[in-house]
């Protein structure tokens, strides 16, 4: 895939998408249970629709992780740029947390920022494979990167706020009885607390944004502050109203791009796909 130029690879993952979605069908009810929970207004058609270019567009997010290897100072911009006032915006926060979703392609804005000199500490799932997990590591090696795994995390990330670096959480998945529940397009959804926590803890900003594929095949890193004033003096309420504010900036950015959001994962709690 890196020795293809990258218009002959992302289409050859557009191609990969469609065949995964015609012939490898294993993840699709959930991905459909989760479309009609979020867009009940559409017909089941638009539906299934959104769900081919999904799996089209992660066709081609696959063959840009597998390329990313390839990324470095002198060619990063024709792939993904970060937005003028983001650069502002990181700039003048040194250090913060950065909330994201499985939106777009997050796996993009490890090179993104730390090619460009932000120091990046990203907590990542640790894979049973161990080849798989050294595979994954190897993708994900950039200058002014750290990963650290996700059994491991707690105390090197305060430390990581304390040495005013930016450090990514992907605050969008179920987090069952250890998360907390907020709306979600209209429905009870658990998601992890720890992004509000640290806040809470440290003070550091919080910063949200999303790395979105526009229709010329290049993505864009736009990311703004999340508000953080007149947050409730009790802690639960606090965490409660930060990821609230988080969600419907994320509803938002998934209303906007349907397609870009992986709906492959049980968003809301098992009884919604009984």
């Amino acid at each position: 895939m890196r020795l293809l130029p990258r218009k002959w690879a992302l289409f050859f993952g557009r191609i990969l998408g469609w065949i995964i979605y015609y012939c490898i069908p294993r993840r699709h009810e959930v991905a459909l249970q989760n479309l009609r929970i979020a867009f009940p207004e559409l017909s089941e058609f638009e539906q299934k629709c959104i769900l081919k270019r999904t799996s089209c567009h992660f066709g081609m997010v696959l063959i840009d992780f597998l390329r990313m290897p390839k990324l470095n100072k002198d060619n990063i911009d024709q792939v993904v740029t970060i937005t003028h006032e983001t650069e502002k915006l990181l700039d003048s926060e040194r250090g913060g947390i950065i909330m994201t979703g499985h939106m777009g392609n997050w796996e993009l804005i490890l090179p993104v920022l730390g090619i460009n000199g932000y120091p990046f500490v990203v907590v990542t799932k640790t894979q049973r494979n161990k080849g798989g997990q050294q595979f994954f590591d190897w993708v994900r090696t950039f200058p002014n990167v750290e990963l650290i795994p996700k059994e491991r995390s707690r105390v090197r990330m305060f430390r990581s706020l304390s040495e005013k670096k930016f450090l990514g959480l992907a605050s969008d998945q179920n987090a069952g009885e250890s998360g907390i529940n907020i709306s979600f397009f209209n429905k009870p959804a658990s998601i992890p607390k720890g992004a509000a926590k640290f806040h809470l803890k440290t003070g550091v900003p919080i910063l949200v944004g999303f790395c979105i594929l526009s229709e010329d095949y290049q993505y864009s890193l736009s990311l703004k502050s999340l508000d953080t004033n007149n947050l409730d003096e009790d802690e639960g309420e606090a965490i409660k109203q930060i990821n609230t504010r988080f969600s419907n900036l994320l509803e938002d950015a998934i209303r906007q791009n349907p397609e870009q959001y992986f709906w492959y994962h049980r968003r809301w709690p098992k009884k919604n796909y009984a």
